[in-house]
């Protein structure tokens, strides 16, 4: 039985605007290309296993020229310019054909008092290019306060009319000596993002951090490390359990250097957590979370440990994750259900003990196999998806 087939087949689209360039779950690469070094960076960026990228422009013109390099490159554009909120129909007009153009960047980390013009905009958007969606990306909790996030992100979500949501988070941090840090907050930020998302019945996209750089005021200060494959995956498989249906790195800059006119250290490893993506898009593409739970000793603020009274627990009888501990999902896709854990350690390396009860498959990026039950090692970061029955 080949899975792969069977769960795109049955996958549902984002939207209709989001015509996506394969059945795949979208990569999206987010600002980092000058618009002259678009023809030289997007290529390099397609053949990483990008999609679309999100270019932010300081006029029409310049994106214009994204445009017409994104197209020769066989990619997407997300174009955001100051044209587009003081001109609003003249640019609609002039971009709303572009082959290339994938949607319309609208406002990235509004603040509470840009609802009322952003929700006007995205009004104006729709109603001129019903065709391409407006996308807004919102800020993560530790930016909004953890008591105030659900309730913010809850009022955008009910006064603003996108077919999609969109919210940053980049969680793993470096220590005065060298070692790296997940931020506590990141999966409640996923908890309630999902939660949100879920109400509204509408799908969300969240980010994975590829470039390396210092966070400071009036943000709480903050090194974001050059990412390894363990931190790439644990920030991508983490998002893909929560539900998430794209995957945004910022920025592009982080895998082409155009300054260098080079290809980055992140390049090779983001091209292979990009195979997996694409790998694993069966189970996650157009998927239905129903449960989420977490293992460990001490599990993230925020979120729900793994027992007898969940539903996981009605399929699975064990589950042991050594180290850190592990993420669990349940997941439904056209017609089938899965269970998918991920070691939630970015450094090192972890056991899993899983005993189901019944007979399952465990999902390969190159097909489906009899699970033997014998404890599997997995990589920092790494995700284990098994198929467990038909509905």
């Amino acid at each position: 039985m080949n899975l792969r087939n069977i769960a795109l087949t049955a996958a549902l689209p984002l939207c209709l605007a989001c015509a996506r360039p394969s059945e795949t779950i979208p990569v999206i690469t987010w600002a980092g290309v000058p618009p002259q070094c678009s023809a030289e960076v997007f290529p390099a960026l397609k053949e990483c296993g990008i999609d679309i990228h999100l270019g932010l422009y300081g006029t029409a013109g310049e994106a214009a020229l994204a445009l017409e390099a994104a197209q020769e490159a066989g990619m997407r554009l997300i174009p955001g310019f100051p044209q587009l909120r003081d001109s609003t129909a003249q640019s609609v007009a002039r971009f709303r054909e572009h082959p290339a153009l994938y949607a319309w960047h609208v406002k990235d980390e509004p603040e509470t008092w840009d609802i009322p013009w952003v929700a006007e905009l995205v009004g104006k958007i729709a109603e001129l290019d019903p065709a391409h969606p407006s996308y807004v990306n919102l800020y993560p909790n530790w930016a909004w306060g953890d008591s105030l996030y659900a309730e913010r992100i809850e009022r955008f979500a009910s006064e603003v009319e996108v077919p999609f949501y969109s919210f940053d988070q980049y969680p793993i941090t470096e220590n005065e000596d060298g070692s790296v840090s997940v931020r506590p907050g990141w999966y409640r930020n996923l908890e309630e993002f999902s939660a949100m998302s879920r109400r509204h019945g509408k799908p969300f996209w969240a980010f994975a951090l590829t470039k390396s750089h210092h966070l400071g005021p009036p943000s709480p200060e903050a090194f974001y490390p050059v990412p390894t494959l363990g931190h790439l995956r644990l920030q991508v498989f983490s998002d893909l359990l929560y539900g998430a249906q794209a995957i945004q790195y910022f920025t592009a800059g982080g895998i082409y250097d155009p300054t260098n006119h080079c290809r980055t250290s992140v390049y090779g490893i983001v091209r292979q957590v990009n195979s997996e993506i694409r790998a694993y898009s069966p189970v996650f593409l157009g998927c239905r979370v129903l449960e989420v739970r977490h293992t460990g000793d001490n599990i993230p603020e925020g979120t729900k440990k793994f027992d007898e009274n969940s539903d996981i627990y009605g399929y699975v009888e064990k589950i042991e994750v050594s180290g850190e501990g592990g993420v669990v999902s349940l997941i439904e896709n056209g017609g089938k259900r899965y269970v998918a854990v991920q070691n939630r350690d970015c450094v090192n390396p972890a056991i899993l003990g899983i005993r189901f009860r019944g007979n399952v498959k465990i999902v390969t990026t190159e097909g489906s196999i009899r699970f033997d039950g014998k404890p599997m090692k997995m990589e920092p970061g790494d995700v284990a998806v098994f198929y467990l029955q038909t509905i």
